[in-house]
């Protein structure tokens, strides 16, 4: 997110798409600052050999 906020706080509230509960993750460029609840998995849809490639986030 750093390129679209640089040096913001960033909050996502969503829900699960499996259960429904509430979930809650808060960034700052690339730091991951909390996650609730912390046993929340995540997925990126991007195949991990190409997540340096051409993403401005990354470099």
């Amino acid at each position: 997110m750093r390129w679209l906020f640089p040096g913001s706080d960033i909050e996502i509230n969503t829900t699960c798409l499996d259960c429904g509960e509430p979930i809650a993750v808060r960034l700052r460029d690339d730091e991951l600052l909390d996650v609730d609840p912390t046993t929340a998995v995540g997925y990126m849809l991007s195949p991990f050999v190409e997540w340096r490639e051409g993403s401005g986030a990354f470099n």
